[in-house]
């Protein structure tokens, strides 16, 4: 069972990490390649959909890499550590992104993509800005994560 419970929350977390990564690398470069209306309207419906999901799932892993912190103590051990530092990193991302990319996010959603607020194009640069950090914490968690579960593996 604990074998599961490391693969469910190294898949939580690493897929969490990955889309964070497709939004910056794949999803934003194509709509800032819209005209202006259509630009507006995509980032404002991405803006809602992904302002109502990512909590859930960036509280789910949070909770879930603390229960493989628990499931891996004590946490003065490589693995313990390791997971407590990644949960460490993952609580310091959830603070960064409520600070700072949600205020951002709340007014892009709440926009009219057909009158958008004037400055709604410095707040899409200073969002991918500072989502790029985001990312940069998020995939440091993860493999400080994956290498305190799966480090001392042993297949034999």
């Amino acid at each position: 069972m604990a074998t599961f419970y490391d693969i469910a929350t190294a898949t939580v977390a690493a897929t969490m990490a990955g889309n964070e990564f497709a939004v910056a690398a794949f999803v934003h470069p194509q709509i800032r390649k819209l005209d202006n209306t259509a630009h507006s309207q995509a980032a404002q419906l991405l803006a809602r959909v992904l302002g109502k999901a990512m909590p859930l799932w960036y509280a789910l892993a949070l909770l879930l890499i603390l229960g493989a912190a628990y499931e891996h103590r004590p946490i003065t051990t490589d693995p313990g550590a390791l997971i407590a530092l990644a949960a460490i990193l993952w609580a310091i991302t959830i603070v960064f992104s409520v600070t700072m990319l949600v205020p951002i996010n709340n007014r892009i959603a709440k926009m009219d993509p057909q009158q958008p607020y004037s400055t709604w194009l410095q707040d899409r640069c200073r969002w991918d800005k500072l989502h790029r950090i985001r990312i940069e914490l998020l995939l440091v968690a993860v493999v400080v994560l994956l290498a305190g579960l799966f480090g001392g593996l042993q297949l034999t």
